[in-house]
């Protein structure tokens, strides 16, 4: 869940440390390829044993190690030419003292040295993006892309309920992020359709992206499980390509129109004939399990907003999704997939510890994955306003670590 708007900021936090342990839960259906279904946690693979198809064995950490002093959720981020990490969060102040809806940050250190991670607050609120939607609705970060020594920043309407996203559209920045560009008349994409924008990080100035261009990924709908039912649940992923000086011009952008995993990747200028790479009808918490009893954590949907990150040692794309409860992680060895899940992590109901907790807005940053692609860093967020009896509300990673099979 996200902060509600409007909201002041949280008081400034640090480190969290716990323990680790895998759990899965539920039944997987991927478009083009033949899933595993979920256990409860006795039984379920260590970082040995992979989950049937995967091209790996995984294993997170529980809980948040490495932390930054800062403030809000989401933090979609990218890798610049310039050797910087550039992120924006919505709703807190950033590495600032002024609370945004949405604000872009430079982010410095590493988590492997403890203690040095840092940032610096670049941008926020109307200088970064505006709301198309009226009253009612908030502007939220999606994705990031950092190319051509531009940074491209996904820019979201969403209900302040978070039910809905019904447009979106893209600003650049060609000056580190301190002022940005958009066309401020009309959004990119409208009628709940790919409104939902996260760019496929492809290492540093997206130098690892196929063909040269720019990859996105989109979702319809909502940003997760519409948890009043104001739109259908998201259970596809899409994907679309654009040239990397492109990037604005929406009759640029090319959506997949395949199958998941195809040999040769087939492109449709018109939206209305997007097919997804991956179709996810999964339920964490059914509902006649009797458990998740809070609002919102039950018969939730797999496929969210979260982030797709190039592994060029492994030759793998990674997508990192969630639920309320949940983190739920894919792999492919194309863009398009076919898509295996390799981890299914069940963090179990509410109330959470500071120990063991999952989150929401999973990515990547690929500046923190290590050269053989087997050891990377999951930021992820829990809100205050949750009912999850603990937050992480602030550019927080734990590590996940990877066993090629």
């Amino acid at each position: 869940m996200l902060r509600p708007a409007g909201h002041g900021g949280a008081a400034r936090h640090r480190i969290h440390r716990g323990i680790a342990s895998l759990a899965a839960g539920g039944m997987l259906l991927l478009a083009g390829c033949t899933g595993a279904p979920g256990t409860a946690a006795p039984g379920t693979p260590d970082l040995g044993e992979p989950l049937p198809g995967a091209a790996f064995a995984a294993e997170i950490d529980r809980h948040v190690t490495a932390s930054a002093v800062s403030d809000g959720d989401l933090w979609p981020s990218c890798w610049a030419d310039d050797g910087e990490l550039y992120a924006a969060n919505g709703d807190g102040s950033g590495f600032g003292s002024e609370v945004f809806d949405i604000a872009v940050n430079r982010v410095t250190g590493s988590p492997d040295e403890e203690g040095e991670l840092d940032g610096e607050f670049l941008a926020g609120g109307d200088a970064v993006g505006q709301v198309w939607s009226g009253e009612g609705f908030t502007r939220k970060p999606t994705g990031m892309l950092c190319v051509g020594g531009s940074i491209y920043l996904a820019v979201q309407d969403l209900r302040l309920d978070f039910n809905e996203a019904p447009a979106a559209t893209i600003a650049r920045s060609d000056d580190g992020g301190r002022t940005w560009v958009w066309d401020r008349s009309m959004p990119m994409f409208d009628e709940h359709e790919f409104t939902t924008v996260f760019f496929l990080d492809a290492g540093q100035g997206n130098e690892h992206a196929p063909d040269g261009y720019a990859y996105a990924y989109g979702l319809d709908g909502n940003w997760r499980d519409s948890f009043d039912d104001s739109v259908p649940d998201p259970t596809e992923l899409f994907l679309a390509r654009v040239p990397v000086d492109a990037v604005q011009d929406v009759d640029r952008w090319e959506f997949y129109a395949g199958r998941p995993g195809d040999a040769e990747a087939s492109w449709t200028a018109d939206i209305a004939d997007k097919r997804p790479v991956l179709v996810d009808d999964r339920r964490r918490y059914p509902s006649e399990s009797g458990q998740g009893a809070a609002p919102g954590t039950a018969d939730l949907s797999v496929v969210s907003q979260g982030g797709v990150t190039n592994l060029p040692a492994q030759d793998r794309y990674v997508y990192t999704s969630w639920t309320e409860l949940s983190f739920e992680f894919s792999e492919a060895p194309t863009p398009w997939g076919p898509w295996t899940l390799f981890l299914s992590e069940d963090f179990g109901p509410y109330p959470w510890t500071d120990e063991s907790f999952g989150g929401y807005g999973t990515t990547i940053p690929s500046k923190f994955v290590s050269d053989d692609g087997t050891r990377m860093w999951v930021q992820s967020n829990v809100c205050p306003c949750a009912p999850a009896g603990m937050s992480s509300y602030w550019f927080g990673l734990r590590e996940l670590r990877l066993d090629r099979q």
